[in-house]
């Protein structure tokens, strides 16, 4: 996966900054612009023109204190900026392609796991086409190494591409992750039926391992990769051991195939519980998707070079 420009979600907020300086960092390393999106929300739509123009003015100048605070971070880099009106998540999502890393912050974190607080970013993953980058408002610089969620669909196989290729972008270890986590048979009745169909779920599982290792070595042979089959919930295991991991990457759905607005249990769960800077991957459109006209985005949008 290519990623050609990043695109921030901006809105003056501490995690809003965490995410402009991840996105400045990816970019620094592909060589690519980033872009800084404040979106303003449209139901100011009806309160009137003189307002309209109030919130115009607000979200300009909002803009462009956030682009000169990431020109400070990079002078040098090829940063804009761009004001849009409509709903927030809509109009960033609508920028979202295989090419594009759509990045945003959070201040959302699962240190109190199991309580959903819900997440505006699951709304950007479910309307999303690309990558999109949720990023903790307090993500540490001791964190090391990137995780990805494995499972046998293109949308986990484009997450293993894309986790190999950052792991050699930081010069870090790749561990590849599976859960072998599933009710037993209703005829498996005793321990020891229990306990063999459980070490079956395991083999099983390093099979899909191995085929995510054999993809990940053909992506970039350069790396290390480990792996871990884990008896726990898939989503809650990931994002115990991203805790101290640098980046987590999941695919966006446990379907056969890209579906707009398909996240599947994994990720809701995932980003429900965000410990770390996480990746949520969808899979590549095939050419007839690709090859189909594309909805224009009803908000209106302002430049800022």
């Amino acid at each position: 996966m290519e990623i050609r420009r990043y695109i921030v979600g901006v809105d003056g907020s501490v995690p809003a900054r965490a995410a402009i300086r991840w996105a400045l960092a990816g970019a620094r390393e592909r060589g690519v612009g980033v872009t800084l999106v404040y979106v303003a929300d449209d139901e100011w739509g009806a309160v009137g023109s003189l307002l309209i123009d109030e919130v115009d003015q607000d979200a300009q100048k909002r803009l462009a204190d956030e682009v000169d605070y990431a020109r400070s971070l990079r002078p040098e880099a090829p940063i804009h900026g761009e004001v849009r009106f409509g709903s927030p998540m809509a109009e960033l999502a609508s920028f979202s392609d295989a090419g594009t890393m759509v990045v945003v912050g959070t201040h959302k974190t699962g240190f109190h796991y199991g309580r959903a607080f819900g997440s505006r970013s699951l709304q950007l993953a479910n309307l999303a086409t690309g990558p999109v980058a949720i990023i903790p408002e307090a993500a540490s610089r001791m964190r090391r190494g990137v995780i990805v969620g494995v499972d046998d669909t293109p949308a986990g196989a484009a997450a293993v591409e894309l986790a190999a290729d950052l792991a050699c972008d930081h010069h870090c270890e790749l561990m590849t992750v599976r859960s072998s986590e599933s009710h037993s048979p209703f005829d498996v009745d005793h321990d020891d039926e229990r306990r063999d169909w459980q070490l079956r779920r395991d083999d099983e599982a390093r099979g899909f391992l191995a085929s995510a290792v054999a993809l990940a070595r053909k992506r970039q042979p350069g790396i290390v990769i480990r792996s871990r089959v884990v008896r726990r919930p898939a989503g809650a295991a990931l994002n115990e051991l991203a805790r101290s991991a640098e980046l987590l990457v999941i695919g966006d759905s446990r379907r056969a195939k890209a579906q707009l607005g398909s996240l599947g249990a994994v990720a809701y769960d995932v980003l429900l519980n965000l410990s770390s800077p996480t990746i949520v991957v969808h899979a590549a459109p095939t050419e007839a998707e690709s090859g189909a006209e594309q909805p224009e985005t009803e908000g209106e949008s302002h430049v800022i070079g």
